[in-house]
């Protein structure tokens, strides 16, 4: 067969050789009906494995970052960071003071 532009014929030919495999090694001939079972079932497979999720989700974190650039998500974590930080110090306050101790660290760090 041509690697370039294959003929119909050639096309017909390649199926039938593989269709003639399948049937000489499962005994039985690749029907539509058997393909849509086969593809049905690995489908079923695939979406019960972790792994596959765990493969799957480290490949869109690494094409949103290609795609997005790493900046992006450094800016997202920097902005959660100083976030936490500012929870975590009025949670001090808090602990150690109550609401009155809070909101005198609020007005302080908000008037000019």
């Amino acid at each position: 067969m041509s690697n370039d532009n294959p003929t119909s014929k050639e096309l017909m030919t390649e199926v039938l050789w593989s269709q003639d495999q399948v049937t000489a090694v499962r005994g039985e001939a690749m029907t539509p009906e058997l393909v849509r079972d086969a593809v049905a079932e690995g489908v079923r497979r695939a979406v019960a494995d972790p792994q596959m999720w765990a493969s799957a989700l480290q490949a869109m974190q690494k094409h949103a970052q290609t795609e997005a650039g790493g900046w992006m998500f450094g800016w997202i974590k920097a902005i959660a960071s100083k976030a936490l930080l500012f929870l975590v110090i009025g949670l001090g306050v808090y602990a150690i003071g109550g609401w009155s101790a809070l909101a005198a660290l609020f007005k302080t760090t908000t008037q000019p």
